[in-house]
């Protein structure tokens, strides 16, 4: 019988919540994605190109996030499989990408 995947960033928000004063879920997306993809160690420079811009990463977030009913656990889990699914596969991806995938 084949298990059912549970979401690992259950709770997530509220854990932040606890960390941090002020949270904003559209912000913490793309800190998530910055991570994901190794970036967030990067120089300024590195995010002049606009595909790694934060304004249009931003705006990506904020649709994955209306998408996904305002939930940021199950966002967070979509950029992590959509990680592991880039890496398997060997391609490119954004936060869009979660949009496009019929899988997440």
């Amino acid at each position: 019988m084949a298990k059912k995947l549970e979401n690992p960033f259950t709770g997530y928000l509220e854990n932040l919540k606890k960390h941090k004063k002020a949270v904003n879920p559209i912000h913490e997306i793309v800190n998530i994605y910055y991570e994901l993809r190794g970036w967030d160690k990067k120089s300024k420079r590195f995010f002049k190109k606009k595909e790694r811009s934060y304004p249009k990463l931003a705006y990506e977030a904020k649709q994955l996030y209306e998408v996904l009913d305002r939930n940021l656990d199950d966002c967070l889990w979509a950029l992590d499989r959509m990680n592991y699914l880039a890496k398997k596969g060997d391609f490119e991806w954004s936060i869009s990408t979660c949009l496009k995938h019929k899988n997440l």
